[in-house]
């Protein structure tokens, strides 16, 4: 098996030798091992290839096209092993004449070295057999396109798994080909020339000189969205999504080719996938079957609590509970349907339909369907807040930024999964270094007499400033309002990346945290509205998602 990279790796030359390709799609547990060869704050796909191949001795030889600086530092680890073996390509940056003039030499030599390796002619017939078998896009069909840096095929299963709409691999690692009509012809030379021409007027990668059909692409009628793919110390494709006109909707996802953060991104990209869909149900008062008894329960299980929310058939709350998550989702939402259930006087068996949200949501086994947090977030808060265009919900382990339309649907959102900072185990972390309660926190932020700044973003290293500013013997009202600030600047910062506007509703626990309330207003302008119950909103909207989804239904949901 021959390993490659590269949407440009000439892999159809090798059927021609009767030689297996594979693309190299590693999905490391860490990359310590690639680092004790080569330096850490190199792109994390390049340090993920090099340790596969190391490691696994999956393949006998590994085809570079040296298409940027990172891959040549793993082609010159490899190439100091004894195994596997190395295959190099120079691929020219031109798309122009001279530059597939340039290819078509690079594929003719390689073909000449590979006959001389193996012993044998090149077999012309398998090698174009091997392009007329190419996959090719439907043309004219609506779909989702993944941009940016090379997709691992897990990523891309997710994408198909979870869009209703078909999804196109546009990355630089596609392998998705367009070949032209092969010339009728046995010689080598014009083969090489139409082929090289083949492959260099694909989707151009981002290190092309010429990068203008890429623009193109965001033309094309049946492009819906785009999934924005970025690999972690690459900042390259960095760039080109910071300069994108927001035309289409986007959502960015960043991945290190490690199983790290799965669950996050699953959210985001379920969140994504939630909001391109045509079928959004809507609860409406007139589609409710008056003539029975119907109650409809939302779950939201999330990092630090587990919430529960009973509607009945007017959409009326019976009851609403907050439970501490603990160690098992499982048990933890079993804790906090019982708990609602108690408070509203009703069994499991008058439940008629539940839906389920949260880090959490699909470990509840008893549920009839999950929906992301983001979704649920916007369905709560549009019906408790209809003129709202913006939720700010800062949970246990991560902070969002939802965008809505006048109709309360999910326009735009942005998250922070990947750092403690401004989360509300951040502020506990805080609490704790202040040796305060967390309820404390609330009322300290709005007596300061200093302006204290706290500039790390990072939750370690703000809680290192924090310990040095109380060595430093600053008043503790005024080190949480500097606390307060910088979690304000960093929820600012994601709601200008989906151009939120008011009125903005804050959701979760840390809504009632009237120092941060304030603070958050100040960055964005105008006051911050809240529910009397922040931490059951999402609960709240998957209660009205059973509910609307449940028309007509009085079956229990505990009798099926």
């Amino acid at each position: 098996m021959i390993g490659y990279m590269c949407k440009y790796a000439p892999i159809e030359i090798l059927a021609g030798f009767d030689l297996d390709a594979s693309l190299i799609a590693p999905n490391e547990y860490n990359l310590g091992f690639a680092e004790s060869y080569i330096y850490p704050s190199i792109c994390s796909y390049t340090k993920a290839v090099l340790q596969h191949s190391l490691q696994t001795k999956a393949y006998a030889a590994v085809l570079f096209t040296d298409c940027c600086d990172a891959m040549k530092r793993v082609a010159d680890v490899l190439a100091r092993q004894p195994d596997p073996k190395l295959y190099t390509i120079n691929l020219p940056r031109q798309t122009n004449r001279s530059g597939r003039a340039m290819y078509t030499k690079a594929l003719t030599h390689f073909v000449s070295e590979l006959e001389k390796e193996q012993g044998r002619a090149f077999d012309i017939k398998k090698f174009l057999a091997a392009c007329a078998s190419t996959v090719m896009a439907e043309d004219g069909m609506e779909y989702i396109a993944i941009l940016g840096a090379r997709v691992s095929p897990s990523l891309l299963n997710e994408c198909r798994s979870l869009c209703k709409l078909p999804v196109r691999d546009l990355t630089c690692a596609s392998q998705t080909r367009h070949f032209k009509n092969a010339p009728n012809t046995v010689n080598l030379a014009v083969l090489m020339e139409w082929y090289a021409d083949s492959l260099m007027t694909q989707t151009p990668c981002l290190r092309m000189a010429d990068t203008v059909a890429r623009k193109a692409l965001l033309a094309d009628p049946a492009l819906k969205g785009i999934v924005y793919h970025t690999i972690k110390f690459c900042d390259f494709y960095n760039f080109e999504y910071a300069a994108m006109d927001q035309v289409l909707p986007i959502l960015k996802i960043e991945t290190d080719y490690t199983t790290a953060g799965a669950g996050q991104r699953r959210t985001r990209l379920e969140a994504f996938f939630e909001t391109q869909s045509t079928q959004k149900p809507t609860a409406s008062k007139h589609d409710i079957n008056r003539s029975c008894k119907a109650y409809y329960a939302g779950i939201d299980i999330g990092s630090t609590s587990t919430d529960a929310v009973i509607l009945n058939s007017d959409g009326q709350v019976l009851a609403g509970i907050v439970v501490p998550t603990g160690a098992k989702s499982m048990g933890a939402a079993n804790l906090a349907l019982d708990a609602a259930l108690c408070q509203a006087g009703l069994e499991r068996v008058d439940i008629t339909n539940m839906v389920t949200t949260g880090y959490g949501r699909k470990a509840v086994e008893f549920r009839s369907t999950d929906i992301t947090e983001i979704s649920c977030h916007a369905k709560g808060v549009s019906h408790l807040f209809p003129e709202a265009r913006t939720i700010i919900d800062i949970g246990g382990q991560d902070s969002k930024v939802i965008r809505l339309d006048s109709d309360g649907n999910v326009v735009d959102f942005s998250m922070n999964d990947k750092c403690a900072a401004g989360t509300g185990r951040f502020l506990e972390l805080i609490a704790s270094t202040l040796n305060i309660p967390i309820e404390q926190m609330s009322e300290l932020g709005l007596h300061w007499t200093e302006e204290v700044t706290i500039s790390s973003m990072c939750a370690v290293f703000a809680e290192s400033e924090v310990i040095s500013l109380i060595a430093q013997n600053k008043e503790t009202c005024d080190i949480v309002r500097g606390i307060n600030l910088s979690i304000a600047s960093r929820v600012a910062g994601l709601a200008a990346r989906v151009h939120a506007e008011g009125p903005f509703v804050m959701t979760g626990g840390v809504a009632k945290n009237k120092g941060i309330l304030l603070a958050l207003g100040q960055k964005l302008g105008q006051p911050i509205l809240v529910d009397t119950q922040p931490q059951t909103c999402g609960a709240f909207g998957a209660a009205l998602f059973a509910r609307a989804n449940s028309v007509g239904n009085c079956n229990s949901l505990f009798d099926m």
